[in-house]
């Protein structure tokens, strides 16, 4: 693969942080933070989980040649619950896959079909999450 095919796309991922940084769900967003340089980091308000769930991040990154990466995870005093949505080139299964929770290990992928503009992407991701909500709530007893 030659290298430059993985440039870091910073104006899309600008962009993206522009349009989570609107939504109400999302309380802070964070770009290329000195943690994950080469992302954009969604931070979802609290009010929107039981307590038992500590914090909610959603971490983006995209490139130039279409790659991308995004981890939602919810942070929980007995251990992180995640998910991984990743289109790249990789042994374990096709550019599109999709690694399942609750730890979105790679033994977790499945193949998966993504559209191919980035922001439907989040778009897909962020219906998905919305879903996840309402697991949540689902599952808490109040």
């Amino acid at each position: 693969m030659n290298t430059d095919e993985k440039t870091l796309d910073e104006a899309l991922l600008r962009k993206v942080a522009q349009r989570l940084g609107a939504l109400t769900l999302i309380d802070t967003v964070r770009v290329f933070p000195r943690q994950k340089p080469e992302s954009v980091v969604a931070q979802f308000d609290d009010v929107y989980f039981p307590e038992e769930i500590r914090r909610v991040d959603l971490g983006l990154r995209t490139y130039q040649n279409g790659d991308f990466n995004v981890i939602y995870r919810e942070v929980r005093s007995g251990g992180d619950w995640m998910v991984r949505w990743d289109r790249h080139d990789n042994p374990h299964n096709t550019r599109d896959h999709y690694h399942q929770p609750p730890q979105a290990r790679t033994e977790d992928a499945v193949d998966r079909k993504y559209p191919t503009d980035f922001f439907d992407v989040v778009t897909m991701v962020l219906t998905e999450t919305d879903i996840r909500l309402g697991e949540v709530w689902e599952h808490t007893e109040r």
